[in-house]
């Protein structure tokens, strides 16, 4: 069963689809200018957009709440009339590797539920990766049918941390609501009811970039149509501090390279959100009162020599608890 996890790939951390590929199957080109490869990749991005609509008058004929696959097809043809996916997607903007990169989501359903994932949580999803390049799938009287490339899917839901998924997924899922509720089923089945519905569209800097994973080339600007079922808020150390107050330098990153989300620049935990210790004083960041009222924020946390700096990011204040 596939899944999502990171690949590092000469120095360049390549984050993958693939839980069951191992890095011999990860295969990498010479390393291109990002920038450069962004400005094809909106090209690229920017056409499809212009040229493909999604089945929205299917959605409009189903019970309000109930599953929808989203599906593109292009404007030409008994299609023309069609509205084009650019008039009905909104961008946003992820910095990384110092790249404002745009990605563009499709909100077919937002979701009824309370709880919507951030880029520090647990998202339990269903969904299908696709290139923007398409095959041939079919011949009729003789012309060849064409659809889009599928390169991953799992129509099951399956439960993704979200620090470990590639960047453009997260944007994409983080802007929707989980389910109202998850209702089991005689059969064994689960019945999400109005859950998020979308897609989004990414360049290849917050996909894949240069390395070559599960047959998709390098540099490929790629889809993902998505459901999300559920969102867990996650502490991934269990310090007592949500993980996502672990972003210290504000990025929507935990695992950002530069070192900022990683306090005591220790190479065993690296970051901050997975280091039990922030501050490698000895004492667990836990028992340095990171929380007081237990709500995982810490921003009421304790410091006691009061030097602005919290007890468990600061070295020099250490309490060692008493028994």
């Amino acid at each position: 069963m596939k899944n999502i996890k990171y690949f590092v790939v000469l120095i360049t951390l390549i984050i993958t689809f693939t839980a069951c590929k191992s890095d011999d199957d990860v295969t990498t080109v010479a390393i291109r200018d990002r920038d450069e490869v962004d400005v094809e990749d909106q090209q690229k991005l920017q056409e499809y957009l212009d040229t493909h609509f999604w089945n929205y008058e299917d959605y409009a004929t189903i019970a309000a709440g109930s599953d929808f696959e989203i599906k593109f097809d292009s404007i030409d043809g008994v299609n023309a009339g069609k509205t084009p996916l650019s008039q009905q997607v909104t961008s946003s903007v992820l910095n990384r590797s110092g790249i404002d990169y745009t990605i563009y989501t499709l909100n077919v359903r937002q979701g009824g539920g309370t709880k919507s994932p951030t880029f520090a949580d647990s998202a339990l999803v269903s969904y299908k990766g696709y290139q923007l390049e398409k095959e041939v799938v079919n011949t009729v009287n003789g012309v060849d049918v064409y659809d889009q490339i599928v390169f991953d899917a799992s129509t099951n839901a399956l439960w993704f941390d979200l620090p470990g998924v590639v960047s453009g997924f997260m944007e994409g899922i983080t802007q929707f609501n989980a389910a109202v509720s998850i209702t089991p089923q005689p059969d064994g089945t689960l019945v999400y009811d109005d859950g998020g519905v979308g897609a989004v569209f990414m360049p290849s800097g917050v996909g894949y970039f240069s390395g070559s994973v599960s047959g998709i080339p390098a540099y490929s600007p790629l889809i993902f149509t998505f459901q999300l079922r559920a969102a867990k808020t996650t502490d991934h150390d269990g310090d007592g501090i949500f993980s996502k107050f672990e972003d210290l330098n504000g990025d929507r990153n935990v695992r950002s390279s530069d070192n900022l989300d990683n306090t005591d620049e220790d190479l065993i935990s690296r970051f901050n959100y997975v280091d039990p210790d922030d501050d490698n004083d000895g004492v667990l960041t836990k028992d340095e009162d990171p929380d007081p009222n237990g709500d995982g924020d810490p921003s009421d946390a304790r410091d006691t020599d009061g030097d602005g700096i919290p007890d468990y990011l600061d070295a020099d204040s250490a309490i060692v608890p008493t028994t």
